[in-house]
């Protein structure tokens, strides 16, 4: 239940897409990604609660997607003004150059890579974007993050400003 509430979660929260129609598209978000805390992998006891287990693995999920499409949103509103954004399509990636970030994070490992297209606007001002989204997990495997970065030159200026502001004002 979770899982498709993940999955084809509306406009209200900016992963789903519709066609006028009443239809959602299902966004198959961190698919394949297995985001198992070392914790709960380490526990041999862990093993007989599997409805637990996946629940754990449910809501890290869930709370790992919320996050991204937090931080997508405030990068948009960052670039431009108005206008309802969605996530129009997700599509996993393949990690390029994990030595690069390794070394941006280093204290953090890349589980899973997707790109986002995200479409903003109202009418005929309807702009699309993309975004790479990183999920990653702390060396010791029992914290995960969300690490967004935008892949068009509007919105690395918007990331160093919201960088920037998140530097002055904290």
């Amino acid at each position: 239940k979770e899982r498709e509430r993940m999955e084809s979660s509306g406009s209200g929260s900016g992963s789903g897409s519709g066609d006028g129609k009443g239809e959602r598209k299902v966004l198959r978000v961190l698919e394949g990604a297995d985001l198992t805390p070392e914790m709960l992998r380490n526990n041999m006891r862990a093993d007989l609660y599997p409805n637990i287990k996946k629940g754990v693995q449910i809501r890290i999920k869930s709370n790992l997607m919320q996050n991204a499409v937090k931080r997508v949103k405030l990068l948009e509103s960052y670039q431009s003004g108005g206008g309802k954004m969605k996530v129009q399509n997700v599509e996993p990636v393949e990690i390029q150059n994990p030595e690069m970030w390794r070394l941006l994070n280093p204290n953090a490992s890349i589980v899973h890579a997707e790109k986002w297209t995200v479409t903003r606007g109202d009418g005929d001002s309807i702009k699309e974007r993309n975004y790479r989204i990183h999920y990653m997990k702390h060396y010791t495997g029992d914290a995960f993050y969300v690490g967004v970065m935008p892949l068009s030159l509007s919105g690395a200026f918007a990331s160093a400003r919201l960088s920037a502001s998140e530097w002055l004002f904290s």
